[in-house]
């Protein structure tokens, strides 16, 4: 038998699934003829398909040797470079390609994607604008432009790329999937729901579209239909961390946390260094009262995907591994004023180990932060002294090894200005005998559980039906939503131009006899000063309040009033208002 028909049989071998004979036949003819280019070529196919991906290319670069204008062979050799990761040696072959003339909607689309690979996204744009001036008919080619609008963060343009590709092939179902990406972005959830559905009507068994669709749902908090497609996309990628992560995640807003945790595991089994989970996990951990693993597992909020950027990096970290008597360490405020009211505590435990202690808050805070004690406070951007150590606030429990049973909780360690404290009860009417109560609906609208924490103020109608209490909006902030209502709520009293800073709401809140507050930063105030405050809390709460308990091991005035049901605050003020009547 000749050569040729050596070649036609060994391929003919491969094609009927034994690889294996025909590449040992294929591989004695090269030990003859090096330079055979069909023995080249076909050998070259047989190790692509069999994923030996280095074998491959050498052998078409050998066979390009012997043909470099053979267009197939440097699109093969392309290909198997991407695939290999080699995204720069790709681009060159596909480079080649065009050189040769071979101009065509697919060469410029696999152009494009190798671009995009190399995040070289401007110039994969003008490739498929290429492509697209040509054939504006390639349903593929809109499709890529969409996807590299979106990376750019042009995502109304990139919808209407995907729009354009799903006009010309709408059984695409990758277009639909890419669209509900792009409304996803746009918070247009529902619309973001009815495409990936469209998508899996055409390809029901796709991991990452449920996994996607889990979480638009879980977004739009319809948590038991998120987590039916979570596992159902776990069913066909048991190895994906990130739909672990996500399983997880979707357990704890339904208040599962010790499920969660289990969760959690599983996807830092298969990515131990998976920041967020990590993360995630502290918050699971800290709720159900774990501190040490906890406080361990908060580190990471710095390496999750939304961290806040960190301040101060070039100064020594202290996590209470050091001896810090007679070095001077710096402390800093992060997150939200709630939070810094909370853990700026401890700068009284770091003094007490001598250490001379810088504390820097939100401007906000500067003046009601130096009731603390004798430790220098400054405000967040104003130069400070040389120092020895930094520590951010909410590592400082991580330093201490807080646990339940030490977390450091004085009667009060705020003080209201005792100037401002009298000035405002002057212009009060307190001779009446009435309770005084303060008020607080909402807090910070930026923040990413606000719409779960904060409540409408008409939730307190039942409240101002009392007889027994004189009542005062204690916010600084009043929403737009809430002004039609504060303006016929005659009872109650808005002391809003009377704020400039805390120092201001912390003389009012001294003057009352109990503030009613979800859970914002004039809840932490209010507890910080010792007087009496009613935290109202959603159903899943935040995990420094911990689960079911009515009070709280960080403010010994707190008594706390949970949702039984998720967005339920009617029952919850039914409990407050009777709660009242008992005091009358």
């Amino acid at each position: 038998m000749n050569t040729i028909h050596l070649i036609q049989q060994a391929y003919k071998n491969f094609q009927n699934g034994n690889a294996g004979h025909a590449e040992r036949s294929l591989k004695d003819i090269l030990k003859s003829q090096p330079n055979n280019f069909d023995a080249l070529h076909i050998l070259g196919v047989i190790c692509a398909a069999t994923g030996q991906r280095d074998e491959a290319a050498q052998l078409f670069r050998q066979a390009l040797a012997l043909d470099g204008k053979n267009v197939s062979l440097h699109y093969k050799l392309a290909r198997v470079q991407f695939e290999s990761g080699e995204f720069e040696a790709a681009l060159r072959a596909y480079e080649k390609i065009i050189a040769l003339g071979y101009i065509k909607p697919e060469i410029l689309l696999a152009r494009t994607v190798a671009l995009i690979s190399l995040q070289r996204h401007p110039e994969a744009l003008a490739c498929i604008d290429q492509a697209l001036a040509e054939w504006p008919e390639y349903a593929d080619g809109w499709s890529h432009k969409g996807s590299i609008l979106y990376q750019l963060g042009h995502v109304e343009d990139a919808l209407a790329c995907f729009d354009q590709a799903l006009s010309l092939q709408p059984a695409t179902a990758d277009s639909w999937y890419k669209k509900s990406l792009a409304l996803d972005k746009l918070k247009r959830y529902a619309d973001a729901l009815s495409n990936i559905d469209r998508a899996l009507a055409i390809a029901p068994k796709t991991a990452i579209y449920l996994l996607d669709r889990a979480v638009i749902l879980h977004k739009l908090e319809r948590y038991a239909e998120s987590l039916s497609d979570n596992e159902t996309a776990l069913t066909l990628a048991p190895e994906n961390a990130e739909a672990w992560g996500d399983h997880g995640l979707t357990l704890s807003r339904m208040k599962r946390h010790q499920q969660a945790l289990v969760s959690y595991q599983r996807a830092l089994g298969l990515r131990a260094d998976y920041a967020d989970v990590l993360s995630n996990q502290s918050l699971s951990q800290l709720v159900l009262g774990q501190f040490e693993a906890g406080w361990q597992s908060y580190e990471y909020r710095w390496k999750k995907g939304n961290a806040d950027f960190p301040r101060h990096t070039d100064i020594p970290l202290w996590l209470g591994r050091q001896v810090i008597r007679g070095k001077r360490i710096l402390l800093w405020s992060e997150q939200g004023l709630g939070d810094t009211i909370q853990f700026c505590r401890y700068a009284a435990l770091v003094a007490a180990l001598g250490a001379e202690v810088v504390l820097e808050v939100d401007p906000a805070l500067k003046t009601i932060a130096q009731t603390m004690g004798a430790f220098k406070v400054i405000a967040i951007g104003e130069e400070f002294p040389l120092v020895d150590y930094q520590t951010p606030l909410m590592s400082l429990p991580l330093a201490f090894k807080t646990d339940l049973a030490t977390i450091p909780a004085p009667p009060f360690y705020f003080k209201a200005d005792s100037g401002k404290k009298e000035n405002w009860k002057n212009r009060q009417n307190f001779a009446n005998g009435k309770l005084k109560i303060g008020l607080a609906c909402s807090g910070n609208p930026g923040n990413t559980n606000d719409h779960r924490r904060s409540m409408p103020l008409q939730e307190f109608a039942p409240l101002l039906q009392l007889d027994g209490a004189d009542f005062f909006l204690v916010q600084k902030d009043i929403r737009e939503a809430d002004r039609p209502y504060l303006l016929q709520a005659a009872k109650l009293r808005q002391v809003a131009n009377d704020i400039a800073d805390f120092d201001d709401t912390a003389a009012i809140v001294a003057n009352l006899d109990l503030v009613i507050s979800v859970d914002t930063s004039v809840a932490h105030l209010s507890g910080a000063l010792g007087t009496p405050v009613w935290l109202l809390l959603p159903w899943v709460p935040d995990w420094r309040w911990q689960l079911d308990r009515e009070d709280s091991p960080w403010y010994p005035s707190a008594r706390l009033f949970r949702q039984e049901q998720a967005g339920d605050w009617q029952g919850v003020i039914e409990r407050v208002t009777n709660a009242l009547n008992d005091l009358g």
